[in-house]
């Protein structure tokens, strides 16, 4: 880059001192020739001169369009370059830069950039196997664990101290294998190999259902909703089913004691829309950058009163754009946290 930015230095200047000082030896050497044949300088010069501002801008035109030739043919491949490792992502880290022939130091960066896709992508597929992996063998010592002490609770005297021991622990284990359970759904959704039964999912009823199960869980919360009857989306029910338990799990976990929680389901021409909105403490602007990055927890009061894994809202955010949807941070001020949860909707047609 260094030889190129010199390169056209070099061409800008020598094109400066070809149009400020041709132009006088050229003056000068004809004033000679005019002289040695006794002939009228200053009437030759004033010619000289006119002719000289009549073809001025032709030169420069020349010049210009030469100089933007050659800058277009350099910096082409960089074009070339800058397109494609825009366009790569975590989800397709194959992609390659072509080989460039035209510039050998192009084409040395070409090779160099390559070479750290080729490791970033061994080293991605690596991390993401081996969470895979430990997710899925911890699957099954904790199955075990957990049908244990349940046959331990069942065995036990009632309001035992043991008993509410044993209760504790199986919590706790419970808490461990959906935990397990998320990383496995990230490491999958990590390597596009999340897979998804897709199905007609009437998302208004699936919406209705969550609504109750706050109702049930939390009656002290004043819950408000506005449901259109019968959006129907093409989706993975389970999947989908969870993200939306999540976010009304969240809703009620970062609440005031007696809050509101708002239900709005509603669409455009294109998508399924769902807004789901709770009082409370308002997430701080530089924790909003960061509220579906993985483990995150939020400072201050949230963190210390709720317990959780910091995976529930990264988790949500990767089963919905598997869904080709979005789920954004809509507003955390005033009191208020809304979430806003996107997905592609279908039509209802007497032959679907």
């Amino acid at each position: 880059m260094l030889r190129l930015k010199i390169t056209l230095f070099s061409v800008l200047v020598s094109a400066l001192v070809l149009i400020a000082f041709g132009g006088y030896l050229l003056i000068i050497t004809h004033m000679i020739i005019m002289d040695i044949y006794n002939e009228s300088i200053f009437q030759h010069i004033l010619k000289y001169k006119q002719s000289l501002i009549l073809s001025l801008p032709v030169a420069l035109f020349i010049l210009g369009s030469g100089g933007w030739f050659i800058a277009h043919r350099i910096l082409n491949p960089i074009h070339l370059i800058c397109q494609i490792t825009e366009k790569i992502s975590v989800r397709d880290l194959g992609q390659r830069i072509p080989s460039i022939h035209s510039d050998n130091e192009l084409s040395r960066l070409v090779q160099v950039i390559n070479n750290m896709l080729d490791r970033l992508e061994k080293s991605f597929h690596q991390a993401s196997r081996f969470t895979a992996d430990a997710a899925h063998e911890l699957q099954t010592p904790l199955t075990i664990l957990q049908g244990v002490l349940e046959n331990a609770i069942q065995q036990s005297i009632i309001d035992n101290q043991e008993t509410q021991l044993l209760g504790a622990l199986l919590e706790e284990v419970q808490r461990l294998k959906a935990i397990v359970r998320k990383l496995l759904i990230l490491s999958q959704a990590d390597v596009g190999q999340l897979r998804l039964r897709l199905e007609k999912v009437n998302f208004s009823e699936l919406i209705i259902l969550t609504i109750d199960d706050i109702q049930a869980i939390a009656p002290h919360f004043t819950v408000k909703q506005q449901i259109e009857p019968d959006i129907m989306v093409m989706a993975d029910n389970d999947l989908i089913n969870l993200v939306v338990q999540n976010l009304s799990t969240n809703a009620i976990k970062y609440n005031n004691e007696k809050g509101i929680i708002d239900c709005k389901l509603s669409m455009n021409e294109s998508c399924a829309l769902f807004y789901i909105s709770n009082t409370g403490l308002p997430i701080s602007n530089k924790d909003q950058e960061n509220v579906f990055n993985r483990f995150f927890r939020v400072d201050g009061s949230h963190s210390k009163r709720v317990r959780g894994s910091g995976l529930g809202l990264s988790l949500a955010r990767e089963i919905v754009v598997a869904h080709k949807g979005d789920l954004i941070l809509s507003e955390s001020s005033n009191g208020l946290t809304t979430f806003l949860l996107k997905l592609p909707r279908i039509d209802i047609s007497p032959d679907n």
